[in-house]
């Protein structure tokens, strides 16, 4: 590896972008052609289901002219046996045969979209149509399985997709399969002449294969495009690459230029420090002169604060002092609140109080409503006792207007008529002095209520509107006491707030007190340490060295080992 050393950093950041450009392409180009693969294959098989579904409309069509039967009739007129009748006739017939259409458009298509169309059966009338070994398994899975649309077989080399064929009566497939006795010729033959084999509708006839061959579909799409889709991926990756490859040394090159100047500078700033080194030893000897200075001041102000630690300590005891007094205040104010909540409790079951006893006036004033609803149910009935004595009377005119009529023998029926009237008489009389007190009852009963409702009504009200007045005020009296309780308890909280800084004031001026002592005795060991740092400039020369010999080490890597 003695040759990466010889190349520059610039140089060695371009081979890894290329190394790197390598690897991706190669990846890239192996995923494109697996699924290009993949998708070829879904793309051949989708395309032969098309196939399949175009032949079994056409199928479908000629079923649909119903052609069979006039063709067929024509040839009953016109021959007496199928063996009379001529090539051009029989083709006539096959036209108006859906699966003989279907097999006419698959054959004359294949070559046109490059597959190979056939059928075959385990039982063909056509020999060339027998079914091979691989042909008949796949006969038999169609048989087995009626729910089976098509079948796929890909053997690496050719994509074959399979269809099965079944009889169906709709599109006259039994008037060449059916029961012999349907045979036009009478003779259990069809009209072409082969025998009727009495198969039932529904039943597997035969399978439609489509056969796309590997070779021979990439022979005429090569024929047909100048550049295989694989050979332009290659060409833009080795474009992109090489665009790559540019920008990345676009973009290198400032960054490496920055670098090179860094270690130039770095190069000089290494001597810069040699020379600083001998600075310093005649600084440390200036430093050791000025503690000297300084440890006169410290003790000046040592004594200051310990004047003012004393006036620290006596602010912490005052506010120490307001500290208790504010959580007195507090406690007090905490006792009014909880006075106060009750109060409003009280007022509140009040009111809940006369809310129960209106709820149990209207409750009865229903029931006398009740009683007022039975009462005029009473009247009601005493109106049908009325009606009933007037019937009566009427009863009792007629019997007497009849007991006149029949003279004599009519006097005894008079003479009950006539008591007869009497008591209806007497009844009426009853009944309406019953309705008279019934409607005076009804209306001082009404008058009763109405009355009572009024004063009732005008008391609660009144009642009420006391109990929110005076809650009304419970409730300011609540918020002025929180208004009380929240600043006491700020002014509580600020109180212990001054009493904590105050000790830690106290505790900060003790500590100053002992780190200027510190600070004196550090002081008189700066001047020894004055003289070791004149010793340690020397030191710091000899590092400088070393620091030049790894910045010319830098240099060689960004631009190159130049010596060898």
């Amino acid at each position: 590896m003695n040759w990466m050393n010889r190349l520059s950093l610039k140089l060695r950041l371009l081979s890894i972008v290329l190394f790197s450009i390598a690897i991706c392409s190669l990846i890239a180009i192996a995923g494109f052609l697996y699924f290009n693969k993949q998708e070829f294959y879904r793309g051949i098989i989708e395309k032969s289901r098309a196939i399949h579904l175009r032949l079994d409309a056409a199928a479908h069509y000629v079923a649909t002219q119903d052609g069979l039967d006039p063709v067929i009739d024509r040839m009953k007129s016109k021959y007496k046996n199928p063996e009379d009748m001529t090539k051009e006739d029989k083709e006539i017939v096959l036209k108006q045969v859906p699966i003989v259409a279907a097999m006419k458009i698959g054959s004359m298509d294949s070559d046109k979209d490059n597959y190979e169309f056939r059928i075959f059966s385990d039982e063909p009338r056509n020999k060339d149509n027998a079914a091979s070994r691989e042909e008949l398994e796949i006969f038999l899975k169609f048989k087995a399985d009626t729910s089976l649309k098509d079948f796929v077989v890909n053997d690496g080399k050719a994509i074959t997709v399979y269809r099965p064929v079944r009889l169906d009566k709709n599109k006259g497939c039994l008037k060449c399969h059916g029961e012999p006795g349907t045979s036009p010729w009478s003779n259990g033959k069809d009209i072409l002449g082969y025998k009727m084999e009495n198969w039932e509708d529904g039943r597997l006839h035969g399978v439609f294969a489509i056969k796309t061959d590997f070779k021979k579909l990439a022979n005429n799409t090569s024929a047909r495009s100048f550049i295989p889709p694989e050979g332009i991926l290659v060409i833009g990756i080795i474009f992109g690459g090489i665009i790559a490859l540019i920008l990345a040394t676009l973009l290198i090159r400032k960054p490496i230029a920055g670098l090179s100047m860094i270690t130039h500078e770095l190069n000089s700033s290494a001597t810069q420090v040699n020379k600083t080194s001998g600075q310093i030893a005649s600084s440390a000897e200036e430093l050791s002169q000025a503690t000297t200075q300084q440890a006169a001041s410290l003790q000046e102000t040592s004594a200051s604060i310990e004047e003012i630690s004393s006036m620290v300590s006596n602010n912490t005891q005052n506010a120490e002092q307001a500290a208790s007094i504010s959580e007195q205040s507090l406690s007090s104010s905490q006792r009014g609140k909880e006075v106060v909540d009750h109060m409003i409790k009280a007022i509140g079951d009040i009111n809940t109080s006369n809310s129960g006893i209106a709820a149990q006036i209207n409750d009865t004033n229903k029931e006398i409503e009740n009683i007022v609803k039975i009462i005029n149910e009473i009247g009601e009935k005493t109106k049908v006792i009325n009606d009933i004595v007037f019937q009566t009377k009427l009863l009792s005119f007629n019997a007497s207007v009849e007991a006149a009529r029949a003279g004599e023998q009519g006097k005894g029926f008079a003479v009950v008529a006539e008591e007869v009237g009497n008591l209806a008489s007497m009844s009426g009389s009853a009944a309406q002095e019953i309705s008279k007190m019934l409607d005076s009852s009804t209306k001082s009963v009404e008058d009763i209520v109405k009355r009572s409702k009024d004063s009732i009504g005008k008391l609660i009200l009144e009642g009420k509107e006391k109990v929110d007045s005076g809650t009304r005020i419970a409730h300011e009296c609540e918020e002025v006491f929180n208004e009380i309780l929240t600043n006491i308890s700020n002014v509580s909280r600020m109180v212990n707030e001054i009493s904590s800084a105050s000790k830690e004031q106290t505790q900060g001026v003790r500590e100053i007190t002992k780190a200027i002592a510190q600070l004196d005795q550090v002081t008189h060991q700066n001047t020894a340490n004055a003289s070791q740092s004149a010793n340690a400039a020397g030191n710091l020369s000899s590092e400088a060295e070393q620091l030049n010999s790894l910045v010319q080490s830098l240099v060689q890597t960004i631009d190159g080992d130049k010596s060898s």
